[in-house]
């Protein structure tokens, strides 16, 4: 399967890390925090975290702490689908595209809950044919994009004419949550809103991915999930997380095909991104680092953000790829790309 574009779409809102902060101390919760859980979140949103600032769908960000479970999912409902089709619209045009050409959609999310699913939502901003055919993937976590990937890659398989595109979209600003738990005030810190969306075909293009590899380990879940709180979503973030990506991160390399150019990975954040560097033969995980530092974790669209910013670079000397996205689960997932033009 060929990769004929890869783009990305934000929401117009942009809060600095500081921003976010001073949101924070105005909001209801603040006082009801304990000291320790508001010098933690005053230590990560000035320090040194990897990021500059975050993209949100509110027009206002005191709404994050304000929405309630029922407020939170309508604007979930009136985010995501607007951010994917954007971030569509961006890829189909690159690939010299219309709607119409698209005869499958696979749409990935963890943020929200719809039904239909968000690929409905989607087809209709776009106005794609009736007879498209959509398929959603939820439950992954940050992971999705890559075994969303995997999916499509099945499709094409068995109709090389097909035109199919695999989007991943979060509105990380409807999953906050604050309590006084380290994980979860840190979660708060760290993710933001985007879409990535790619193009796929049987023939053209300038990449051809293939090689794909998974794990999954289950008794690792509880490090790294969402659970429910008053209805809402809250996102559980073990202490230990960047030890248990780095260390699958590194198993899935050592089933590697070839050496590749560059590594291309979902970021997670600095302590992450700091543990495979340690694993991976990189000095620096450049477009990880890039990523967090513009967008903060915007969760599944990260490793498509990472592939884009890479590829609207001037590599001509590279020939293949490894790209890496890890989550919930825990799971980790991976996949090769290799130049063909």
């Amino acid at each position: 399967m060929n990769l004929l574009s890869v783009r990305s779409a934000f929401p117009d809102a942009y809060y600095t890390q500081s921003e976010c902060l001073a949101s924070m101390r105005e909001a209801n919760f603040w006082d009801e925090l304990k000291p320790s859980s508001r010098n933690l979140l005053a230590k990560v949103l000035t320090g040194d975290s990897g990021i500059d600032g975050r993209h949100f769908c509110l027009e206002q960000l005191p709404q994050a702490w304000k929405l309630d479970a029922e407020g939170l999912n309508n604007y979930y409902e009136k985010s995501a689908p607007a951010l994917a089709t954007n971030s569509v619209r961006k890829a189909l045009d690159d690939a010299s595209l219309s709607p119409s050409d698209v005869d499958v959609i696979f749409v990935s999310s963890c943020t929200g809950y719809l039904c239909p699913g968000l690929s409905s939502h989607v087809a209709e901003q776009l106005g794609l044919r009736a007879d498209v055919f959509m398929q959603d993937m939820t439950g992954f976590g940050c992971g999705a994009a890559v075994p969303l990937i995997r999916a499509a890659q099945g499709i094409i398989k068995t109709n090389p004419d097909l035109v199919a595109v695999t989007v991943s979209v979060e509105v990380c600003s409807a999953a906050f949550y604050v309590e006084n738990d380290v994980g979860v005030l840190v979660s708060t810190c760290l993710f933001g809103d985007g879409a990535a969306a790619a193009v796929w075909g049987g023939r053209g293009g300038g990449w051809q991915v293939d090689h794909f590899q998974s794990l999954h380990i289950p008794e690792e879940r509880e490090k790294i999930r969402f659970t429910n709180a008053e209805g809402k979503l809250r996102n559980q973030l073990h202490r230990t997380v960047p030890e248990l990506a780095g260390e699958t991160v590194n198993e899935l390399y050592q089933k590697r095909t070839t050496d590749p150019d560059e590594w291309i990975t979902h970021g997670g954040g600095r302590d992450v991104i700091e543990q495979l560097e340690e694993v991976l033969p990189v000095k620096k995980l450049t477009y990880a680092r890039e990523v967090m530092r513009k967008y903060g974790n915007l969760s599944s669209p990260s490793v498509l953000v990472a592939l884009e910013q890479f590829l609207n670079e001037n590599h001509d000397d590279a020939e293949h790829l490894w790209m890496c996205a890890f989550g919930a689960g825990f799971s980790a997932h991976s996949c090769e790309l290799k130049r063909i033009s």
